[in-house]
């Protein structure tokens, strides 16, 4: 039976070493070009008595978002842009469990920063008709002038204390939900200048990760093994109560 054990971890052992110096696959997921079942809008506060002014123009190769916040701070102001990843309302959010990284590849003019939002269906909050009880993950995102390239760690999307208020949830229930990512949005940083026109335009919008096969073999190996190694046990168990 040593024996059987000691060959068992032997495998393990190699079966660990293998998938430690496997080179490392990553997949991508548009959001950028506009993947099926996806649709992006921009919008702003003019519905609701503001003056922030939006142009939005969206072509094969490129996205481009403008905004200049209203003047009058007597008045709240917003735009943003937000993309709806289950546009045809089937409830068949993405799956961005794996997701590790956005990465956009952008154009920026007059602005530093602009806040990237991530909201998922969160079911112990989510009421699917109060778009706002919808769990908000979300991150600053430094920016400098002209094209650059830029990525958010996913682990660094944070809910905000207010949401937890808006949303009337427990602030114990920190469960992230990024199994079910329902929009993303860009809305200006914090602050934001008002009535200083900035602009943003995207040549594309990914969600990255490290692909999930390898380490599910390993885990399929890792079944088999234990699964070899309590049949052999019962099976002696079972010959020495025979004797």
């Amino acid at each position: 039976m040593r024996k059987t054990y000691t060959i068992l971890g032997l495998i393990a052992a190699v079966v660990l070493a293998v998938y430690y110096f496997m080179p490392k696959y990553y997949f991508e997921e548009p959001v950028f070009p506009l993947p099926t079942g996806a649709t992006v809008i921009a919008y702003d506060d003019i519905a609701d008595g503001g003056e922030s002014a939006v142009e939005f123009k969206m072509g094969e190769d490129a996205l481009h978002f403008s905004c200049q916040l209203g003047a009058d701070t007597s008045k709240a102001a917003w735009c943003g842009l937000l993309w709806n990843l289950d546009s045809a309302s089937t409830h068949l959010y993405k799956n961005w469990t794996f997701v590790d990284t956005l990465v956009f590849d952008v154009e920026v003019h007059g602005t530093r920063e602009v806040l990237v939002k991530l909201w998922t269906f969160d079911p112990d909050v989510t009421d699917i008709k109060k778009p706002r009880t919808f769990r908000l993950l979300m991150k600053e995102l430094p920016l400098r002038e002209g094209r650059q390239r830029v990525a958010i760690p996913v682990e660094h999307l944070y809910t905000p204390e207010f949401w937890y208020e808006n949303a009337k949830a427990d602030p114990e229930l920190t469960q992230r939900h990024m199994e079910a990512a329902a929009r993303l949005e860009i809305a200006p940083g914090w602050n934001q200048s008002r009535g200083s026109k900035f602009s943003v335009t995207f040549y594309s919008v990914t969600a990255r990760g490290m692909s999930n096969i390898a380490f599910g073999i390993v885990l399929g190996i890792f079944l088999v093994l234990t699964i070899v190694a309590v049949g052999r046990r019962h099976k002696i168990l079972n010959d020495e109560q025979k004797k």
